[in-house]
């Protein structure tokens, strides 16, 4: 079983307990975590629309756990850890089918929907009006939450898992579980009530605790928990419910001690209160029938739902005993008194908790409370800086992506794990001025990006202006008509020639026309590609997508690849551009201000985005554009790429890109001072093969004048 429980099916185990996790910084695993937080939230939202079958908005909050405030669900921070995140499914998926079925509106009109005798009667037993309405409100949030959930159980079997993994966090805690087998909460008290009635659904419940518990069960009815078709309906039973409350707790005088004995002693004959009762249990298998909202059951428990008594137990079978906290106190069951035997005549040790637990009980029992009004408070918070940039993340798309598991390193081991690539769909300003980008400078005394190849840009616009006109040929179609034909539609210049014996009247049209196209061009934005490189890489790179903007059947691409600024150094890949989503004026916006960073990742690169290029079909023709000016190298804390098993990874890459049917070009940017050869490296052309050429990318006009030919052909 994966440390992420069933969230490993779709999450994925990141590693948190290697060598990389455990050597990383404060700062640097906050980092790492935000990205983890963010594919956590997608995930979950994604999670949401499909149970709900509803585009249900899904946002973090800065302090705290999950609730729904009725129109989207708000996440809380702490879904780091990896026992955190079926917990933190479940409760999205629970505060998602509350904006899916709940009324909300019953919270605002408490006062007109609660009669005035229930006010007065609960006056009388001493609960003021706001107390009343406290108590009715906290018994509707029970019973719809059993209602709700037994909606999403029933018709989304699949995530079950998610829920008994909620309730099992926040109703199956230990103490809880020990504390409804003592004699705590067993006085006719609000308070006690509450408690009780909280946890019927424990695999511990004790029907006889309280005198009229057994009637509040059966108006629940978990069983039938689906007849309950509304929210207005959850708040009848749970009026029901409050009225049973008010009918056993004591007048607020008090009577004689003598009176109170005598009273439970008659209950605890008709199993009805008292500590010899035998106690009422749940099981799994009536939870997977009404999804009741309890955690999951011991296996060997024996429990009825319908409210009869458990026939061994009554009869004085006893229940296992285990010491649940480990505190060397037995938790033993009182199951095994029948209603006729004192607690001094039993064999059986009472349950009691201990000193330390006493204390936690309370703290157990107002989260339950917590849970139930959607206040799940935990230490963790997301600052305002992380929402910014969760902010920036969830917009541009970014996640990280494992590559290059098993890539030899320079000493021929094996990278075991692979290693996390920084995926950008989509470019945007406000990620550009964050500190997770890598491509970008800003001032030293502001947030203001620093232009780093306006005039690069500019020149790019101008020449891509002159390509493009030279290559809206490709839009158009030339149609020529052959006729005098023997088959074909019928030419009706010719028909009276039919009657001259001419049976060449008919014509065909044939249309000759370019296929659509598509070119992703990535750019190796390393720090070796710097100066002049960098600029004249631009402007080509600009013209290239200044011409494409003209011409309908062309669409292009355009993603950059370093690494991340971070220590850790992680590949990083940004899909800068899109002709199919974005407009032009993003180039010539943005691009200015992009520039070069870290190492050269590049067939891990190739690999984590492997999913965005287009395959060829009979409509399109695809092309992969690579612009670098070295080899691969990349190095960071337990990973090493470089070398003769990097250009092989970076060989089957392009091989797995030409499986696609996408033709390969790669252009090797000879250095500053580099040599007059004519032919690009061996280790380039070990990892291009054929498609390897040498450029000089200070003359523009040759990417340009190859890619134009490259168009131009049919």
């Amino acid at each position: 079983m994966s440390k992420y429980g069933n969230s490993s099916f779709w999450l994925g185990d990141w590693a948190d307990d290697d060598i990389i996790s455990n050597s990383l910084s404060d700062q640097e695993r906050k980092s790492y975590d935000l990205y983890k937080l963010a594919s956590s939230k997608r995930a979950i939202s994604n999670f949401v629309s499909i149970v709900t079958n509803e585009n249900i908005p899904v946002t973090f909050r800065g302090q705290g756990d999950s609730y729904t405030d009725g129109e989207k669900v708000v996440i809380g921070a702490n879904i780091i850890k990896p026992k955190d995140f079926d917990v933190c499914v479940g409760l999205a998926l629970h505060e998602g089918s509350h904006i899916k079925l709940s009324d909300f509106d019953i919270l605002k009109k408490l006062d007109v929907l609660i009669p005035d005798d229930v006010y007065n009667d609960a006056e009388s037993k001493g609960l003021p009006k706001s107390e009343t309405r406290v108590n009715i409100k906290n018994l509707w949030n029970y019973v719809e939450d059993r209602r709700i959930d037994n909606f999403i159980y029933s018709t989304a079997p699949g995530y079950r898992e998610y829920y008994l993994a909620m309730y099992d966090k926040y109703f199956n805690d230990r103490v809880i579980t020990k504390a409804l087998q003592t004699k705590e909460y067993t006085d006719e008290s609000i308070e006690s009530y509450m408690f009780r009635i909280v946890n019927l659904t424990n695999e511990n419940t004790r029907l006889d605790a309280l005198n009229g518990l057994r009637d509040i069960y059966s108006t629940i009815d978990f069983k039938n928990i689906d007849r309950l078709k509304s929210s207005a309906d959850a708040f009848k039973v749970a009026l029901e419910m409050f009225k049973i409350i008010l009918s056993n707790l004591p007048e607020p005088t008090g009577s004689s001690e003598d009176e109170s004995d005598q009273s439970q002693e008659g209950d605890g004959q008709e199993g009805q209160g008292g500590q010899g009762s035998s106690s009422k249990q749940m099981s799994g298998e009536d939870m997977d029938d009404s999804m009741s909202g309890g955690g999951s059951p011991s296996n060997d428990s024996e429990m009825d739902m319908d409210g009869n008594e458990n026939q061994e137990s009554s009869e004085g079978g006893s229940s296992s005993e285990t010491d649940s906290d480990g505190d060397g106190t037995p938790d033993s069951s009182n199951g095994s008194q029948s209603g006729q035997e004192s607690d001094e005549d039993s064999d059986e040790p009472e349950v009691e908790l201990t000193e330390r637990q006493k204390k936690l009980l309370p703290n157990k029992i107002e989260k339950q409370k917590d849970f139930l009004n959607g206040e799940r408070a935990q230490k963790s918070m997301v600052s305002k800086a992380d929402q910014t940039a969760l902010q920036n993340i969830e917009e541009s798309g970014s996640e990280l992506i494992t590559v290059g598991d098993n890539v030899e390193d320079g000493t021929w081991n094996r990278n075991r794990g692979g290693v996390e690539c920084v995926v950008v769909k989509k470019m945007t300003r406000s990620l550009m001025e964050s500190s997770l980008f890598p491509l970008a400078r800003k001032s030293w005394n502001s947030d203001d990006l620093l232009p780093q190849c306006e005039d690069a840009v500019d020149e790019g616009i101008r020449i891509g202006t002159q390509l493009g006109k030279k290559l809206q040929v490709r839009g158009e179609e030339r149609n020529t008509i052959y006729n005098r034909q023997k088959t074909g539609r019928i030419d009706k210049r010719m028909i009276a020639s039919l009657g001259y014996g001419n049976e060449h009247v008919f014509q065909y049209r044939e249309t000759d026309s370019f296929k659509n196209a598509n070119l992703h061009v990535s750019i190796d934005a390393s720090s070796s590609m710097g100066g002049n490189k960098w600029t004249q890489t631009m402007t080509n790179v600009v013209a290239l997508c200044k011409a494409v903007d003209m011409i309908e059947n062309l669409d292009i691409q355009v993603s950059f690849r370093a690494t991340s600024n971070d220590s850790t150094s992680k590949p990083y890949v940004v899909k800068a551009y899109d002709s199919r989503e974005d407009k032009f004026s993003k180039v010539r916006l943005l691009f200015p201000y992009l520039q070069y960073n870290g190492t050269t990742p590049e067939g891990l690169c190739f690999e984590a985005i492997m999913d965005e290029f287009m395959p060829v079909s009979n409509e399109w023709d695809s092309y992969f554009l690579n612009i670098s000016d070295g080899e691969p190298w990349f190095n960071t804390q337990g990973y090493s790429y470089s070398g003769s098993p990097a250009h092989k990874h970076t060989r089957n890459m392009v091989k797995e890109i030409q499986k696609m049917g996408i033709k390969v070009l790669s252009y090797y940017v000879e250095g500053m001072y580099g040599s007059d050869d004519s032919e690009p490296s061996r280790a380039f052309r070990e990892m291009y093969g054929k498609a390897a050429k040498k450029i000089d990318v200070t003359n523009v006009g040759q990417i340009s004048r190859t890619m134009n030919k490259l168009f131009l052909e049919k």
